[in-house]
């Protein structure tokens, strides 16, 4: 049947879509998406969305060549009849199914609290803000933080509680995180870390502790999943004819020679266009290097990395003195790099990254040193 259908209907969905339609598919594609909305940009919800910066239709993605049933959710899989059942209790065969049903809030036990993840979480927390209401926040991760960044530029009173020992510790390390705190206090937030017990909060609260993949509908499929649906580098699953991409996904990356799953919009939308692809029969390693960005007060934070462990940092100019870059390498080689204000040397440390190329930790210090031009260092 020429016919695919793709439960999800985020951005890795609308990238499918742009993926099956470049390598000449013709056939009917269906997407089923929870939402009410059109496939729709999520990182402003906590940035310029949040501020009133950005309308709602300011988020909307061009409209992909589908059809879209809104409102409306995957609730079963059947691989060996090549079928879905939808909530309605109305059935979709295909020829091929994608599953891009994204990630949801990790839930905090105890506390009565606002999620950040749609559109109508992002306009509740709006609300909030234009009324000039002091926020509580739990989790020091980057929406934590863009959401208390924002809330300072309005001058109002927020609160953040985080476990660790500072912000985003797994992505940045201890130095960093150390400086990321710092700007923090610097700018009113009041900031608590290595918080081992919470005191009954909010609200207003919101609480921002991670996420979860939606794999429960691949496992009762019978698909094998760990943190993640499970899939090989063109995004297919161990069902027949049943692939998978974005934040739902742990697909294998040559890149990294390792299996990943990554939550940002921009890896979301390029690992849907190169599953889209596979489906329609132009299969290529999905090898790209995953990059994300936020912004807090007039810092521009830019990563590239797949948050894979590392044993030595490396900084180019001064940590706390933008423009900075901190480099991550494992083994001596290059896993991720951190810029601050520092988008130029980022897009060349992707470049490395993406060519396998080696560098010595010497030059990639050296601010003089164009990583541009760098040949193949062997070891």
């Amino acid at each position: 049947m020429a016919r695919v259908v793709v439960a999800g209907a985020g951005s890795a969905a609308w990238g499918a879509v742009q993926g099956l339609r470049q390598a000449g598919f013709a056939g009917e594609v269906v997407l089923v998406g929870q939402e009410p909305h059109p496939p729709y940009e999520r990182p402003p919800l906590s940035k310029r969305y949040l501020l009133g910066e950005l309308g709602e239709t300011d988020l909307h993605l061009p409209p992909p060549a589908a059809s879209l049933l809104s409102g409306q959710e995957v609730v079963e899989v059947e691989p060996d009849r090549h079928r879905v059942r939808l909530g309605s209790g109305a059935v979709l065969e295909y020829g091929q199914l994608l599953l891009a049903t994204g990630a949801r809030p990790r839930r905090l036990q105890g506390q009565d609290g606002l999620y950040l993840r749609t559109l109508e979480d992002a306009g509740r927390l709006r609300g909030l803000l234009e009324a000039g209401r002091a926020l509580e926040v739990v989790g020091a991760g980057f929406i934590g933080c863009e959401v208390a960044a924002a809330w300072r530029r309005r001058n109002l009173e927020v609160r953040v509680y985080e476990a660790l020992a500072q912000p985003l510790l797994r992505v940045l390390g201890p130095k960093l995180g150390a400086w990321l705190a710092g700007v923090h206090r610097e700018h009113g937030v009041d900031l608590c870390l290595g918080v081992g017990e919470l005191p009954r909060l909010g609200p207003p609260l919101l609480v921002a502790v991670g996420s979860l993949p939606n794999q429960e509908l691949a496992q009762a499929a019978g698909i094998p999943c760990r943190d993640g649906v499970l899939c090989d580098q063109f995004g297919r699953t161990a069902a027949p004819d049943v692939f998978a991409a974005g934040d739902c996904a742990r697909f294998w990356s040559p890149l990294f020679e390792a299996e990943v799953r990554i939550e940002h919009f921009q890896t979301a939308v390029r690992h849907g266009t190169a599953v889209g692809r596979a489906m329609a029969g132009d299969p290529r390693p999905f090898a790209e290097v995953p990059w994300f960005w936020s912004d807090q007060y007039d810092l521009n934070l830019q990563y590239v990395g797949a948050g894979l462990e590392w044993e030595e940092e490396v900084v180019r100019g001064t940590v706390g003195r933008p423009p900075f870059t901190v480099f991550f390498l494992a083994g001596g080689r290059l896993r991720a790099a951190l810029g601050v204000n520092d988008g130029r040397t980022v897009t060349q440390a992707r470049r490395l990254l993406e060519a396998g190329l080696e560098v010595p930790p010497d030059l990639l210090a050296d601010r003089s040193a164009d990583l541009k031009r760098l040949q193949r260092v062997r070891p």
